[in-house]
């Protein structure tokens, strides 16, 4: 009756700017696939077991902040996320003393995915400098650590798709960073080649354009297993390129072991009793507390700040982030989080407040939901801000606004949050607004109150299952770990000025803090701390 740790979504570890702390993860990420493979565990079907095999971290750069998958990226420098990777990428393929790596990673999604609408008959034109600095540079960096491969992505670049292209698989991947490298596709992206931009002809010709430009692996589609042989027999590929790809897939289990005696590493010993120890616990609690930003800490005339709230005092949690434990997930977080596949065995981020907050007494409301237009709890709520002493309001995204599928459309906070969060300002309270989100929000009328009243805004990004903890401990003053922004939060007015489409950096106005040319919320690595810190010279 134990679950995986999960840690803070990749964005709150990337928040961290902590190469130990992204290393530990892909340790302890590792160590418990080893522990599930060893225990011959599965995943929900006792068909579907558990083995050596690890897709991530994924690097695609945050290129845009409405992309749905941005709560599973680390953030928008290629620097920045080529380091992560090559960190857990090392953690995630320790090596005992005998040379077998703890798991088999893979990075993805190789490469320049960044959309969802129409994602597998898209086509973006992308420079070659930044196709080299900003869509490359990152797995290049992760590769440095040698991971097994790649999962390469839906989308085409220059009309190429990515899963067909001899450019970036062989003559960059296997030509400059592993010759061996395996790669499979994402789901589905063999049979896509039916449509655009290829149209390919026949499952045989999609089949043989896959294997043909370097990939080995199909995923999510059946063609290679029903159309590779009549491909070979049309002379649309080859035996000898079927054979190479066969060559890839079985070399990287020879090196994971699969195939030699169980105590030919010693990772085989590893069992039930690491999955989820006190040391992974612990871990997961560092990497959670170095998660969130401190973005702004307002003082009222009196020179008071928002932040750290004294314990003792009568504090009001409002909003609908505050009160759900499932909202605070990113995309791919895992499997279960809880025995039995629930959500309940850790606190909402306002029973976090309340269990630290003592003596002081806490209440809670959730005002509005996150995305409709349901005004019906906020009066209620107010209420209780009238009540309190300090107030903390948790708004943001879930999953029902962001994720594989679905980009956002705009990115103000939905539904009556940004209303909702006004009236509360409108009561004169010290207040602290926490959001938790994948993709950056526009919260440009947030940014400051009218009120002479202290006012603090935090970026939390998705805490998961160890953050409600962390972050009440953080803003009750009892931790100060306070990260970095790992991406530009762009005022509202970007969502018109910037196609989603338009995969040019530098396009005006510009894209991620290498390329704006406008004026941010918030720029990137932004990020205060309960400290004080000066500089001489």
């Amino acid at each position: 009756e134990k679950c995986a740790t999960t840690f803070s979504g990749p964005l709150g570890m990337g928040a961290s700017f902590n190469r130990s702390s992204w290393r530990l993860k892909g340790s302890v990420l590792g160590t418990e696939t080893r522990a599930f493979s060893n225990l011959g565990w599965h995943r929900g079907n006792p068909g579907d077991f558990v083995t050596l095999t690890g897709y991530g971290p994924n690097i695609n750069i945050l290129r845009d902040p409405r992309f749905g998958r941005a709560s599973e990226l680390p953030g928008e420098d290629p620097l920045h996320s080529g380091l992560y990777a090559y960190e857990m990428v090392s953690g995630m393929q320790e090596r005992d003393a005998a040379g077998y790596p703890k798991m088999l990673a893979f990075l993805k999604h190789f490469t320049g995915y960044s959309v969802e609408t129409n994602r597998g008959h898209d086509n973006y034109d992308v420079s070659p400098h930044d196709m080299w600095d900003t869509y490359l540079r990152q797995y290049a960096l992760a590769f440095e650590a040698q991971p097994m491969g790649v999962m390469c992505s839906y989308n085409a670049l220059n009309g190429a798709p990515s899963c067909a292209n001899d450019f970036i698989l062989n003559k960059v991947m296997r030509g400059m960073w592993k010759k061996d490298a395996l790669v499979t596709t994402d789901c589905g992206a063999v049979s896509n080649l039916r449509g655009p931009p290829v149209n390919a002809p026949s499952d045989a010709a999609a089949a043989a354009m896959t294997i043909n430009n370097g990939t080995d692996i199909e995923m999510g589609s059946t063609l290679f297993n029903s159309s590779l042989m009549a491909a070979v027999e049309q002379g649309l590929t080859t035996e000898a390129a079927v054979s190479q790809a066969v060559k890839r897939a079985l070399r990287t289990h020879f090196e994971g072991g699969r195939f030699d005696p169980e105590n030919a590493t010693s990772w085989s010993k590893i069992g039930l009793e690491a999955v989820n120890s006190s040391l992974h616990q612990q871990i997961q609690y560092e990497a959670a507390l170095q998660s969130f930003v401190l973005l702004k800490n307002g003082a009222d005339e009196g020179g008071r700040v928002a932040l750290p709230i004294t314990p003792g005092q009568k504090v009001a949690v409002l909003g609908p982030q505050g009160m759900t434990t499932s909202g605070l997930l990113s995309d791919y977080a895992g499997d279960q989080q809880c025995y039995g596949g629930t959500t309940d065995c850790w606190p909402t981020i306002a029973e976090a407040i309340s269990a630290a907050n003592i003596p002081g007494s806490t209440t809670m409301a959730k005002g509005v939901n996150v995305a409709d237009q349901d005004a019906s709890g906020i009066p209620a709520a107010l209420a209780l801000a009238e009540q309190a002493e300090v107030v903390v309001l948790v708004m943001g995204n879930d999953r029902t606004q962001e994720h594989e599928g679905i980009d956002r459309k705009d990115t103000a906070l939905p539904g009556l949050q940004e209303s909702f969060v006004k009236q509360v300002l409108a009561k004169g309270k010290p207040t602290v607004l926490v959001l938790t989100n994948g993709g950056a929000l526009a919260i440009d009328n947030l940014v400051s109150r009218p009120e002479d009243a202290s006012y603090a805004l935090v970026e939390a990004f998705n805490p998961s299952v160890a953050g409600p903890r962390a972050l009440a401990a953080t803003l009750l003053g009892m931790e100060n770990r306070w990260g970095r922004l790992p991406y530009t939060m762009y005022p509202h007015s970007y969502v018109q000025e910037q196609a989603m489409t338009n995969f040019d950096m530098a396009k005006a106005p510009g894209r991620t803090y290498r390329y704006y040319t406008g004026t941010p919320l918030f720029e990137f690595g932004a990020g205060l701390s309960y400290t004080r810190f000066s500089l001489s010279c």
